[in-house]
């Protein structure tokens, strides 16, 4: 196939089958979720995807189960006192990252939609962020693609930096936990390099990521009431109403804490899992078509910047 490198041209089983065989192994608690990615990576490279429509279907799929499955592990009243509590901090890095990112965007004479697309990316839920809203300004698939591959590469790139600078700045579980959910655009990296970091800056940075994720709400209403181009309508994340549910189960229902554990550890792997099935989609050329471009710039540029001041504010505060 045009656009894919292929190790096993011989027989097109082979592919399939190593594929299998490497997500298989992704289920097991020993493959972390920097691991997996880039097992998803070299799977891509070496046989392309074999299994690719599937698999982005049940990547997403997966991650929002796990997203859910984090709530068997979390007091919703500390889900509400960190709601009331950091509101003020999410709102400001939220807006404050869609209005840098656009005038970036501008500055470097972006595409208009591209630049909305990496702003809202970065904002507030990566990949997600950039399907809601390209859906709703009704972004083509090459806008859709150039914002998604970008975005997806910084992702990887934080799975594995983000882990090795909380340790070397010595920030504590919390201090990381809140750090990741602000800096790093998708749910699933997120996840990933604070489950890598702890258990505790794991279970701060699944609430903190679900304030900054209810933002995609008032973003695509003032979308859908500004833009003449789209008649779409809101489309609420419904894993969020899960993850709260979850979160509601485990605060009142003691007698089922080994349950919930265990729900709550399936939970973590089957987010490694979807690590491995994004991973495996990213082809070749998406790769090429953003390295070295303005986009590029402009989405690095935005991340150092909300990088750099969440860590500030989070040492600071």
């Amino acid at each position: 196939m045009k656009g894919k490198i292929y190790r096993f041209q011989n027989n097109s089983r082979y592919p399939q089958l190593l594929y299998i065989l490497l997500l298989l192994t992704c289920c097991f608690p020993f493959v972390s979720a920097s691991c997996a990615l880039l097992l998803g990576l070299l799977a891509s490279v070496l046989m392309g995807a074999p299994f690719k429509n599937l698999m982005n279907k049940w990547s997403g799929i997966l991650l929002k189960a796990s997203v859910i499955g984090f709530g068997f592990g979390i007091d919703i009243h500390v889900l509400v006192h960190a709601g009331r509590e950091n509101i003020g901090v999410t709102a400001g890095f939220v807006l404050g990252a869609l209005a840098i990112g656009i005038l970036l965007g501008a500055l470097l004479k972006i595409d208009k939609t591209i630049a909305l697309l990496i702003s809202v990316g970065t904002a507030i839920c990566g990949g997600s962020a950039i399907a809601a809203v390209g859906s709703t300004v009704k972004a083509n698939s090459d806008q859709l693609s150039v914002a998604t591959g970008t975005v997806f590469l910084l992702n990887a790139l934080a799975l594995f930096i983000f882990p090795a600078f909380g340790h070397w700045l010595g920030l504590s579980q919390v201090q990381f936990g809140h750090w990741v959910a602000i800096a790093i655009h998708d749910t699933s990296s997120v996840v990933g390099a604070s489950a890598h970091y702890g258990d505790e800056a794991l279970k701060v940075a699944s609430i903190s990521k679900m304030l900054r994720i209810l933002w995609i709400i008032p973003v695509l209403a003032v979308l859908v009431i500004g833009s003449s181009k789209n008649r779409g309508t809101l489309k609420f994340p419904l894993f969020i109403i899960g993850f709260i549910l979850a979160s509601c189960l485990f605060s009142l229902m003691p007698a089922e804490q080994k349950l919930f554990k265990d729900l709550y550890a399936i939970a973590k792997q089957m987010m490694v899992v979807s690590l491995f099935m994004i991973g495996s989609g990213v082809s070749v050329g998406t790769v090429k078509q953003v390295v070295g471009g303005k986009v590029l710039i402009q989405a690095v540029a935005l991340w150092m910047l909300i990088t750099i001041a969440s860590l500030l504010v989070i040492v600071w505060l």
